[in-house]
């Protein structure tokens, strides 16, 4: 074991074949730009008085776990695994021109696909079971890559012995996004695409462990209320976006980011599209720079539409065959 920096930490996910038991080796090993998940552990603590001013005696370990988060860019087939873990739910069809298309739908249950995390490096290398994704967050800024953020809760991890392979993918730029407003989900394919200077997505699965007595580990880690927020910033030209957040309209919208330097076939692309159904937006907020161009601010909430059965949705163009 000798000294090590950040960048020789690998990190892999395997989606699990049975809920809780760990995979033996990672199927997807994902670049990252940072990675804070650790093992930890919640004690249990003796205060009881012995004769002494003394607060505390013992403590004992009563749960154990692992949690944290790691960030990376997003790519066109890795991706699709968080996909899966986020919303639960998923179908493939292809290929057509060498490419499969996955479509990613919100699971109406409270036990969504479970990941194995294996964290690899120099010191260690240890699998987590359990892996159940708690949040996952899409950043799209002006002059960078399309990046997320991923936070995890899991059991504790165990010993293993991994050899780390990556493969070549495509990514996504910041100049390949668009976004799209309208009345309707069905509106949205005729509608024109809306200036936006950056644009952030959250996906929250509010994720509890889950423990019975007998046991430190615990015995499931679920997922609770499902909700979807963000914002975004665009240029202060009109007062549309404004009398969306004050007068309580509310608006489908069509995240589309599509790599259109790459092609899978003769004509196909990779792309990820977000659909969100009539959404509500609060917090509007305009610059107020006296030498600068002035730009406004906005955030977002996810509505479930009744007549469109859901809040979101996606779809993940590439030329992976499965999840």
């Amino acid at each position: 074991m000798g000294y090590q920096i950040g960048r020789l930490i690998n990190v892999g996910f395997t989606k699990e074949s049975v809920r809780g038991t760990a995979e033996a080796t990672g199927s997807f090993w994902m670049p990252k730009i940072d990675f804070d998940f650790v093992p930890k552990a919640e004690y249990a603590v003796n205060e009881s008085g012995l004769g002494v001013i003394d607060g505390r005696s013992d403590a004992k370990v009563v749960e154990k776990l692992g949690e944290g988060s790691f960030g990376g860019l997003v790519r066109d087939k890795d991706f699709g695994l968080l996909l899966a873990a986020c919303l639960g739910t998923w179908s493939t069809t292809g290929p057509t021109d060498s490419a499969y298309t996955h479509a990613f739908t919100r699971l109406n249950t409270n036990q969504h696909p479970s990941l194995s995390l294996f964290a690899n490096d120099e010191t260690s290398d240890e699998v987590y079971a359990l892996a159940m994704l708690n949040q996952l967050t899409i950043n799209c800024v002006l002059k960078d890559y399309v990046k997320f953020n991923a936070g995890f809760i899991s059991k504790v991890g165990e010993d293993t012995t991994q050899t780390p392979s990556y493969t070549a993918q495509n990514d996504f730029l910041a100049t390949h996004v668009s976004v799209k407003f309208a009345s309707t989900i069905a509106a949205l394919g005729t509608a024109s695409a809306t200036p936006v200077r950056a644009f952030n997505l959250t996906f929250n699965k509010n994720v509890i462990d889950w423990q019975n007595l007998g046991s430190v580990d615990p015995t499931e880690i679920l997922n609770r209320a499902f909700l979807v927020s963000g914002d975004m910033e665009l240029v202060f030209d009109s007062e549309t976006v404004r009398d969306y957040a004050v007068d309580g309209s509310k608006k489908a919208c069509l995240l589309k980011i599509e790599n259109t330097d790459v092609l899978l076939g003769t004509a196909s692309t990779p792309k990820l599209e977000i659909t969100l159904s009539p959404m509500s937006f609060r917090d509007w907020g305009k610059g107020t720079d006296q030498n600068e161009i002035t730009t406004q601010t906005v955030a977002f909430d996810g509505n479930f539409g009744i007549s469109d059965s859901k809040t979101v949705s996606a779809s993940l163009v590439n030329a992976q065959v499965s999840y």
